[in-house]
């Protein structure tokens, strides 16, 4: 019977003798539990694991030296080999072993039957898979960690490269506004002068040679004519400022003295009330006329922001190493859509405006090793925060 199972003993050792000394060899803890749920077999492997005597085990159930909780999982998966009679798995489980190290163990119980074909034990075979499991972890945690510098580099790189399109294209329209403005400009001089002429020659013209309503038509023109001249005059400005950025020439400045230059520069609506602040902050290495240059266009988005009057706070304080400079106005904000691109050329809410004040704004501020950016806006108002490092 042993040669047709396919193996048999050494000469001169019995069956059942060869059969103990090998499941005593086995590296696996390996037990036997009968119908009643005792065990009646268990080898060296799983005494050393469980930490418990024979004496202990051996004829007893999970419930006299196990917990309640594990027990009552250990009989439920017994009765089912047993109602079954089929394999049953635990897959995984933690456990603390005899010398109270934590383990990860994987279980299955198969059903053994006797000569005639009857269920009357389970075979319980015991797998230790703690090494397994934390070379999974290991792996698991390499992979995320892979995936995460991978992430990283590719956010990176799309950054460069929105940077790099940003630049150039930056480049393209500083180079096509500065043709642009200086052909526009000449004839907006000529038109300029021509607005004057006729504004002087009507003055000296005898009341009676004009009829009143025609007087009042053509001085209403020539106001037309001189607001529209100075609007375009504007966006010519902005347009060359944008396209003829020098490389800046840093000095030791006061910040107040800039925020002062900056303000006197702008013509300030009467309905308008300025707050300036200027908490005891260092001086600043900057190119005095470029920092200037950037609060003034930010100052004057601020002030065409609240068309019927507000307060303009302007405020400087020290943040770690940095000088921030704060705008806020009192106006009505700017749509989201707006704020998103609000750094992009040509991107503006003004019916007549390319958009260049902040852009080149932020070039400026830039050039001085600092940031700008858009705080807040809503229906509140909005609020820039300008930062360069102090000196």
């Amino acid at each position: 019977m042993d040669h047709a199972r396919g193996w048999r003993p050494p000469a001169g050792v019995a069956a059942h003798e060869f059969l103990a000394q090998l499941v005593e060899q086995l590296p696996h803890p390996i037990f036997v539990k009968d119908r009643e749920f005792r065990y009646v077999l268990m080898n060296d492997a799983l005494v050393r694991m469980s930490g418990q005597p024979v004496a202990a085990m051996l004829g007893k159930t999970d419930y006299d030296f196990l917990s309640k909780e594990r027990s009552d999982f250990y009989r439920a998966k017994d009765v089912e080999v047993f109602s079954s009679a089929a394999e049953v798995a635990i897959l995984e489980e933690e456990l603390i072993d005899g010398a109270g190290r934590q383990r990860v163990l994987s279980t299955r119980k198969v059903p053994l039957r006797d000569a005639a074909g009857e269920i009357t034990h389970l075979i319980g075979i015991i797998s230790d898979i703690t090494d397994l499991k934390a070379v999974q972890e290991a792996l698991r945690n390499s992979s995320d960690q892979l995936e995460e510098r991978v992430a990283d580099r590719t956010r990176a790189l799309a950054l460069a490269q929105d940077d790099l399109v940003r630049k150039e294209r930056l480049a393209v329209l500083g180079r096509l506004a500065g043709g642009v403005a200086h052909q526009i400009r000449n004839p907006l001089g000529a038109i300029k002068n021509a607005a004057y002429v006729l504004r002087r020659r009507v003055g000296e013209v005898e009341p009676s040679a004009f009829a009143e309503t025609a007087a009042e038509e053509v001085s209403h023109s020539l106001e037309i004519i001189h607001d529209e001249v100075q609007r375009a005059n504007k966006i010519i400005t902005d347009l060359l400022d944008y396209a003829r950025v020098r490389v800046p020439v840093r000095r030791i400045t006061s910040v107040a003295d800039v925020i002062d230059d900056a303000l006197r520069a702008h013509d300030v609506p009467s309905t308008i009330r300025i707050e300036r602040i200027v908490h005891d902050v260092p001086n600043v290495a900057v190119d005095a006329d470029q920092l200037a240059g950037a609060l003034f266009n930010v100052l004057h988005n601020a002030f065409e922001a609240m068309p019927n009057g507000g307060t303009l706070t302007i405020e400087a304080t020290v943040r770690d190493a940095s000088i921030v400079v704060s705008i806020g106005d009192t106006g009505t904000g700017m749509p989201a859509s707006v704020r998103a691109r609000l750094f992009e050329p040509l991107v503006t809410t003004k019916a007549l405006g390319l958009g260049l004040g902040l852009v080149t704004a932020r070039t400026l501020v830039e050039g001085q090793g600092g940031s700008i950016r858009c705080v807040s806006s809503d229906h509140r108002g909005t609020r820039f925060e300008l930062t360069v490092p102090s000196a």
